[in-house]
């Protein structure tokens, strides 16, 4: 069964305007890198067979999952089409979105590919320390079945820890009248922190708890979803310059493939930029750090070849 990585319905809004009245509509899948290029039907894009499905002991096909997901997906079209209109939100609206931005998270090939990978190391730990005991295989038959729906676990417990998350920060819009638009990819949602660049490597991974976390999500060409503790008006105007900084930003953290309304590109996007002045690998802490690493390296080298490893 062919189950949606990226809704169809979601990615329809990228489908090419120019299209042919005699042609299917459809969107124009771009190489991260901006290698190569090709048009494909929203409904044929981005899908795994039985991606959410979960097989059950007696063989039977249980669809939980997936059933959740569309009947987000309905909902989600629903408040899109007031956000187009530029309406006022509810509450439920808000929650919807925030429903749908979690799901969008945590969907995505690369996120359940992680996730499994995770659940198969504290599989392979268990196991071990079962082995070395012997111990008879209680638990680490109960990590297998992790490791099995590794996916469909992760995406119902993102919604469910996400979510709230989500509903007490703040939200807006970016309204874009860019000619382009703004981009989405196989990896649409973004967590980034504009701050971490200053503090050590080991903490940069981005929180919903940092106090400088933006979390992004393109709902349109034209509309694009911005979630932070910072308030600001719901419906903003922005430029090209804001547009394309997305936009940047979206396609670096694309897996494999970006979605461009149009099929068109800009230089832009693909700058990787420049280490910040104010970077933390530029303050004296930093550089003492570096240097005592470098400093560990070069002796565990040398201890490894004096001793024949």
């Amino acid at each position: 069964m062919k189950q949606h990585l990226i809704p169809n319905c979601y990615l329809k809004a990228w489908c090419d305007p120019r299209t042919p009245e005699d042609q299917t509509p459809y969107i124009w899948r771009i190489a991260k890198d901006g290698s190569s290029k090709k048009n494909k039907a929203p409904e044929k894009s981005f899908t795994a067979t039985d991606r959410y499905t979960i097989t059950l002991p007696s063989g039977e096909k249980d669809l939980i999952v997936e059933n959740t997901l569309a009947g987000l997906e309905n909902a989600f079209v629903s408040v899109r089409g007031r956000i187009e209109r530029k309406e006022t939100l509810t509450a439920d609206d808000r929650a919807t979105l925030c429903l749908f931005t979690a799901a969008m998270q945590s969907r995505t090939k690369r996120a359940g590919d992680n996730w499994k990978k995770t659940s198969q190391q504290l599989h392979d730990m268990v196991s071990s320390m079962e082995q070395q005991h012997s111990a008879e295989p209680t638990t680490s038959r109960e990590t297998e079945r992790m490791v099995e729906v590794a996916p469909q676990f992760f995406v119902m417990t993102m919604l469910d820890i996400q979510t709230p998350m989500y509903f007490t920060m703040e939200m807006s819009i970016f309204v874009a009248q860019d000619e382009l638009g703004f981009i989405t990819s196989d990896s649409p949602c973004v967590w980034f922190n504009p701050k971490a660049h200053t503090f050590p490597p080991f903490y940069r991974s981005p929180g919903l708890g940092q106090p400088d976390i933006e979390v992004t999500l393109p709902l349109t060409p034209n509309h694009f979803l911005f979630i932070s503790h910072t308030k600001h008006p719901f419906y903003m105007d922005v430029s090209q310059k804001i547009v394309d900084e997305a936009n940047r930003l979206g396609r670096a953290h694309c897996a494999d493939e970006f979605v461009s309304w149009k099929g068109e590109t800009r230089q832009h996007w693909f700058e990787m930029g420049k280490t910040p002045a104010d970077a933390w690998e530029n303050t004296e802490a930093g550089k003492k750090a570096i240097r005592q690493s470098a400093e560990w390296e070069q002796q565990l080298k040398e201890w490894n070849e004096g001793s024949g490893k």
